[in-house]
């Protein structure tokens, strides 16, 4: 199971659903932001994280107006009180998300084993009282869970966040739409997590944090969690592959281009780890070539991406894929 970005994953899910293509939204994803944090630790999610580029492209593609339902500004309880109401009163075409921390609910897979793991998924309820039906489309899960557990995650201090819609509204997105879409998310230049990475070693092992070397693979600790979002490239490919019709077998090697990429940062951390417990010269200079070689992987699939975008944007009327 592919977990890519599970705040575009749920918004995504009422898309497919309505035969929409949702492929063009994943154009943001696999440079989407990330973090480092007070101890220079990489991370995907930090405190009042800020979905606001997502939520403004989601209402400009598809015409679905998102309404951040969680405050800031109120308790947590009154949050967990809004929520209820929300889910005890809304119809089959309203949609509600929120944030809670997934490692709070040992029932449900937990394959990176972060705790806390911030989590976004969308909950319904059923014909009793005490239960809720969660769907999580990032994991490709649902089922109906005990409310009050729910409600427990929904409570932990490290998450907070949640948005309502309604798929009444729903459209195809526009040709020129996706295209700034495409030119806005597209960084043909640059890799950030990677030049993030490199910048990272450097200054762990030469820098001003050498004095904490052996806290390198500590610092890359939550980093598959990053990697996963490069299989968005995926998406990307998927969308050119239909409207350009190349053959399959083009789209399935570089698919596999894509994959060796999501491996290679598994890579990357494991010889992070190495170097900070070693702390040799040679497994330092085997880091910085994993490092390169996964900048030039990204850079060719970004480059046959334009390649792909710019055959499009020459065809008469670009296809944009979607049925009602």
């Amino acid at each position: 199971m592919i977990k890519v970005h599970c705040f575009v994953s749920c918004v995504c899910e009422v898309l497919k659903k309505n035969g929409i293509d949702h492929r063009p939204y994943y154009f943001g994803v696999w440079d989407a932001d990330f973090f480092l944090d007070e101890h220079d630790r990489l991370t995907y999610h930090k405190e009042n994280v800020d979905h606001t580029f997502f939520k403004n492209w989601y209402e400009t593609l598809y015409g679905i107006t998102l309404t951040e339902w969680y405050k800031n500004t109120a308790s947590k309880e009154e949050n967990v009180e809004n929520l209820i109401q929300l889910i005890e009163e809304k119809d089959d075409d309203t949609h509600v998300i929120v944030m809670l921390d997934l490692a709070l609910l040992p029932e449900r897979e937990n394959k990176f084993h972060h705790a806390p793991f911030p989590h976004y998924v969308m909950l319904e309820k059923t014909q009793d009282n005490d239960v809720w039906m969660m769907y999580d489309p990032d994991f490709r899960w649902e089922g109906e869970m005990d409310k009050a557990q729910i409600l427990n995650a929904v409570r932990s201090h490290d998450v907070a966040g949640g948005y309502r819609f309604n798929g009444k509204t729903i459209q195809p997105p526009s040709d020129d739409t996706i295209k700034a879409y495409f030119r806005t998310c597209m960084k043909g230049r640059e890799n950030p997590l990677t030049e993030t990475l490199q910048s990272l070693v450097e200054t762990f092992w030469s820098g001003s944090q050498r004095h904490r070397l052996n806290e390198l693979g500590l610092v890359m600790k939550q980093l598959p969690v990053l990697a996963i979002r490069k299989y968005a490239y995926e998406h990307a490919f998927a969308f050119f592959w239909k409207a350009l019709q190349f053959s399959e077998n083009t789209f399935e090697q570089w698919c596999d281009e894509i994959e060796s990429l999501e491996k290679g940062f598994k890579i990357v951390q494991y010889q992070a780890m190495k170097v900070a417990k070693t702390k040799k010269e040679a497994d330092y200079e085997q880091l910085c070539n994993q490092l390169k070689r996964q900048n030039e992987r990204e850079r060719r699939i970004k480059a046959q991406l334009i390649l792909y975008f710019n055959e499009w944007l020459l065809i008469e009327k670009p296809l944009v894929l979607h049925q009602r």
